[in-house]
């Protein structure tokens, strides 16, 4: 079972409270009402529907309602909290699951990267990447700006016949495309059973083999990587960097995202303290990543 909450508030205070929300297991953050219609435009101005979730054993009512609460007294949002089946409550978001294309300016030219689609959209054949998964409750489609932030570093680095981990992995976009741009190997992680079963489905899907695994990136601790991808929250990033040194190679490069711009100063001052440095930084407020590597000097 998973508790459910639904927020009535707009775009900017959905994403802050949902800021909040994730450090305690919260999965992504969705507006309802676009979900049950695809092509529907809402006022910014006006009140929606938000829906968000965390597993029923990992939910931490009076933290949960301490948030809520400090909103709701500003008369900032309204919420509900309901327990519902894992498969029901964002069953018509996954029939409705739009597209992501991908596509950046190179100059006077227009890359088509890559598109993200389920098996029941038409094919793109003028993307030079097609990742096809079958969108469940499992964080990460690429609508959440922090996936594509992780995809931009990813089409960046060189994978070809690196040892990737995409820990924390969702529904394993970060890792398939781990795969398609050439890695050798590709090992996943997720504290969330179902996201495990969603991330090898969603392998299958696209004919690449992932080690996925249930559990933190210390199942792994016996096993060297070039590239780590964590796309997860603050708390965790900070509380994992330990790890993460551990994991990667002297020469490796990690990126992470999950966090906004205020705590970058807080991850920078961890990283530091492994000989880590910032390589790239971007951003998609109000979230953004970084991409890291030791004996780089900072930007």
């Amino acid at each position: 079972m998973f508790i459910v909450i639904r927020i009535k508030t707009v775009e900017n205070i959905a994403e802050i409270v949902y800021y909040e929300l994730a450090p305690l297991g919260f999965d992504s953050i969705m507006e309802e009402e676009t979900a049950y219609s695809e092509n529907k435009t809402i006022d910014a101005n006006l009140k929606t529907t938000w829906i968000t979730s965390v597993s029923e054993e990992n939910y931490n009512a009076e933290e949960v309602k301490q948030i809520l609460d400090t909103y709701q007294s500003q008369n900032l949002l309204t919420y509900s909290i309901q327990k519902e089946e894992k498969q029901n409550w964002n069953k018509k978001w996954e029939e409705n699951f739009q597209p992501i294309r991908l596509e950046y300016n190179e100059g006077n030219k227009i890359e088509k990267k890559c598109i993200i689609r389920a098996d029941f959209h038409e094919a793109e054949s003028d993307f030079e990447h097609e990742i096809i998964v079958t969108p469940k409750m499992s964080f990460g489609t690429g609508h959440h700006q922090t996936t594509r932030l992780m995809l931009g570093h990813q089409f960046e680095m060189n994978h070809k016949n690196k040892v990737v981990l995409d820990a924390g992995s969702g529904t394993g976009i970060l890792a398939i495309m781990a795969a398609k741009l050439g890695a050798k190997e590709v090992c996943a992680c997720d504290v969330e059973d179902w996201s495990v079963e969603n991330s090898l489905e969603n392998a299958d899907r696209n004919n690449l083999k992932i080690d996925s695994k249930h559990g933190t990136a210390k199942i792994f601790e016996n096993k060297k990587f070039d590239i780590l991808l964590a796309n997860i929250n603050k708390n965790v990033l900070l509380e994992e960097m330990p790890l993460y040194n551990e994991l990667l190679k002297e020469t490796g490069t990690l990126v992470l995202s999950g966090f906004h711009h205020n705590d970058i100063k807080d991850l920078q001052k961890r990283a530091v303290e492994f000989g880590w440095n910032i390589e790239k930084q971007t951003e998609e407020t109000p979230w953004c990543s970084l991409r890291l590597v030791k004996n780089f000097s900072n930007l």
